[in-house]
């Protein structure tokens, strides 16, 4: 049987005809990967300063320390739950900033607000001021507990300073403490909301403490300011 010109024209046509059907497919795959890589990031989230009741007392300058924080918690995704078996880490939520850095200067905040006559201040600000106090805080647990309540487990810490440094010998004050709050109704935003509450809490306790220290000697750990200075310093 001898085929037509027409037929051997079709034939001839079908290989190359399924070789562009093929790259348009490719094409077609390699568009919808890059769409889902470019999609978009994380919704990030911060903690906030959650106002307290201020009142006097307190040494004048104030350090929270950078926080130790359990390795588990310690990552830019944001861990929504912790059973004690279990940790849930959210797909879609971090945290905009490191963890750490969060909650120093958030308590730093907080403290700042309930002492109003105390100068606050995180460790890695960039003050050259020394502390008279430190406020140290060791967290195993920022998250939804196994009772699906929003919970923080950390061990706080206040300390008077001595040559710049945390002064273990004097006024010392430790206290494992477990503050929550009812299960977060709306989702990772609820959570954080929760936490900064209870971060607020924790500030409760460490101005007590605070209050509690006794003054610091007339000038020490403070910074000579144009006010302090003697306009005159000749012989009389």
């Amino acid at each position: 049987m001898t085929l037509s010109s027409s037929s051997r024209r079709l034939q001839a046509s079908l290989p190359r005809r399924n070789l562009l059907l093929g790259a348009i497919g490719l094409g077609v795959m390699a568009t919808t990967l890059t769409a889902c890589s470019s999609g978009a990031g994380p919704t990030l989230y911060t903690l906030s300063v959650v106002p307290g009741q201020p009142a006097p007392g307190g040494p004048r300058f104030v350090e929270v320390r950078q926080p130790t924080i359990a390795s588990g918690l310690d990552r830019d995704r944001i861990v929504t739950a912790d059973t004690g078996y279990k940790l849930t880490v959210s797909p879609n939520d971090a945290w905009g900033d490191s963890l750490a850095g969060q909650i120093s200067r958030t308590l730093a905040g907080d403290l700042a607000q309930r002492l109003p006559g105390t100068s606050v201040f995180a460790e890695n600000d960039a003050v050259s001021t020394e502390p008279q106090a430190y406020v140290e805080l060791s967290v195993t647990r920022f998250s939804a507990g196994p009772s699906g309540a929003v919970q923080i487990e950390a061990a706080l810490s206040v300390k008077g300073a001595q040559a710049g440094a945390p002064d273990t010998s004097g006024q010392f004050y430790m206290q494992r403490v477990l503050v929550q709050a009812p299960a977060a109704s709306l989702g990772t935003m609820g959570m954080v909301q929760a936490l900064s509450q209870l971060l607020g809490q924790i500030a409760d306790q460490a101005a007590t403490q605070l209050r509690m220290m006794p003054p610091a000697p007339l000038g020490a750990s403070a910074e000579p300011t144009p006010e302090s200075v003697p306009k005159s310093r000749h012989p009389r």
